[in-house]
């Protein structure tokens, strides 16, 4: 199964988005492989998408989104607040 591609977004477009898909992007952001030189793929697309965590644009994109949830409100879960 190929994962969904991953595109920069800049900050302002970010905020935008609902708590549930910025969760949704930093899930898939996590699925990515760490380096190319630890893949075992023999091409890279180079259609501007993320695909590996240690390069510059996954760092940004995964600070971003990180910043931006923590101004989100924390809502626990149901069977969090039965504690």
């Amino acid at each position: 199964m190929k994962r969904k591609q991953i595109f920069p977004i800049q900050s302002i477009e970010l905020e935008k988005l609902s708590t549930k898909q910025l969760l949704g992007r930093l899930q898939r952001l996590r699925q990515c492989e760490e380096s190319l030189e630890l893949s075992d793929r023999d091409n890279i697309d180079l259609s501007g998408c993320i695909e590996f965590k240690q390069s510059q644009e996954w760092l940004e994109a995964f600070r971003d989104v990180k910043q931006i949830l923590s101004l989100r409100e924390h809502i626990p879960k149901k069977s969090q607040s039965l504690h």
